[in-house]
């Protein structure tokens, strides 16, 4: 839906400043304590690692806002000339090991929410048991495996882009749910398949305005086939969203994507049509990517489209797709250290106002913009 809000443009320093102080003081916090598990402070049954992204944003549209994920409050264009809130991101995973069958997970993340802040969330909290080496069972709160990289999505330094592409990932933007997933592993010679069964809830807010929105009876069948350097990912999901919109909404997900790396090169795509009745007019989106490695350098380019289908809502819906076209260059100048660079020039039809958001009144539908955007990304 197009979201709205109270204009609080700002050419300077002033929220902009406080997130980065912000993200700055966590950035400390998770080394200490990453120090601190390394100097064996944590007994041998636990791990910990972390991940985290520094980023920067610039559109050339100043008519409204390009943010880097849904559900962001601000982002670069109208409200910051240069965004270093929207990619800028912290995580911390905590392993437990109990026994050779037991196992357990905690993973913390902090980015920019809903609310103009970096409050830390649990992303995943959940208990594995292994009855046998292929077969498995968590409980908790786990990862929705809806498309290729959501297991990673929030792992900068895992993805070749600066982030994924939006056109389709920000079609069901949840990540976890509350609830269980059994899986079970299939070995063929060189194929391996992985089948996922999920069922949970989850809440989550979406702007403007903090509104809450609960998924339940989410349930889906995910199955990922590896062969060698080929990834082949298929997922089907379906819940039940509960809003002040519409109190009872059926949403549908079907997925397939497909990737393909080796040292030298990659190439991956994916295809997905995701529908919520009522909320929104249903969409049909893929992207098709690849890139080239020369030694530490890794040129890459990117095509992502978004298609309304039309199906009518109960509230005015602007979002009627967009196109975007991308070439980036990563740079691996370090162990566990990334730099990237993108340019995205993105485009939408002449009734859609795309991903924007915080349209002013001088905003046109079927704009364009460029979008330039800069990462630094870790691990440990």
């Amino acid at each position: 839906m197009r979201r709205k809000r109270p204009a609080i443009r700002s050419h300077g320093i002033t929220r902009a400043a406080k997130l980065t102080l912000e993200t700055a003081a966590l950035t400390l916090t998770l080394l200490a304590a990453a120090r601190g598990a390394h100097a064996g402070e944590l007994p041998s049954m636990f791990s910990l690692s972390g991940f985290g992204t520094l980023g920067v944003a610039h559109s050339s549209l100043d008519t409204a806002d390009f943010t880097g994920a849904a559900f962001q409050p601000a982002g670069a264009g109208y409200t910051r000339h240069f965004n270093f809130a929207g990619d800028t991101k912290f995580g911390l995973q905590l392993t437990g090991r109990f026994t050779d069958k037991l196992t357990a997970l905690v993973q913390v993340v902090s980015r920019y929410n809903y609310d103009n802040r970096y409050t830390p969330t649990i992303e995943w909290a959940n208990v594995n048991y292994a009855f046998t080496p292929d077969f498995n069972v968590r409980v908790g709160r786990i990862e929705l495996p809806t498309f290729l990289s959501s297991d990673y999505r929030e792992v900068g330094y895992a993805n070749p882009w600066v982030r994924v592409p939006g056109e389709l990932y920000n079609l069901e933007p949840i990540t976890n749910s509350d609830g269980v997933d059994a899986s079970y592993r299939l070995r063929f010679a060189h194929v391996v398949d992985t089948l996922h069964f999920i069922y949970g809830r989850t809440s989550f807010h979406i702007t403007p305005g903090g509104t809450k929105i609960k998924g339940t009876d989410i349930g889906g069948v995910v199955d990922t086939l590896e062969y060698r350097s080929l990834t082949l990912h298929i997922g089907y999901l379906h819940a039940y969203t509960s809003s002040p919109f519409v109190q009872r909404s059926a949403a549908v997900a079907y997925s397939v994507g497909i990737g393909y790396d080796v040292p030298r090169w990659f190439v991956q795509g994916e295809v997905a049509r995701v529908t919520a009745d009522r909320l929104t007019p249903g969409y049909l989106a893929g992207y098709l990517s690849g890139g080239v490695r020369f030694g530490q350098f890794t040129p890459y380019a990117t095509y992502a489209l978004e298609h309304a289908l039309n199906y009518q809502t109960v509230i005015p819906n602007a979002n009627l797709g967009q196109k975007d076209l991308s070439v980036g260059l990563r740079w691996d100048f370090a162990k566990n250290l990334d730099m990237k660079v993108q340019y995205e020039h993105i485009w939408t039809p002449a009734q859609s106002a795309g991903l924007f958001i915080d349209e002013q009144p001088n905003f046109r539908n079927g704009c364009a913009a460029n979008v330039f955007s800069a990462t630094l990304d870790f691990v440990f």
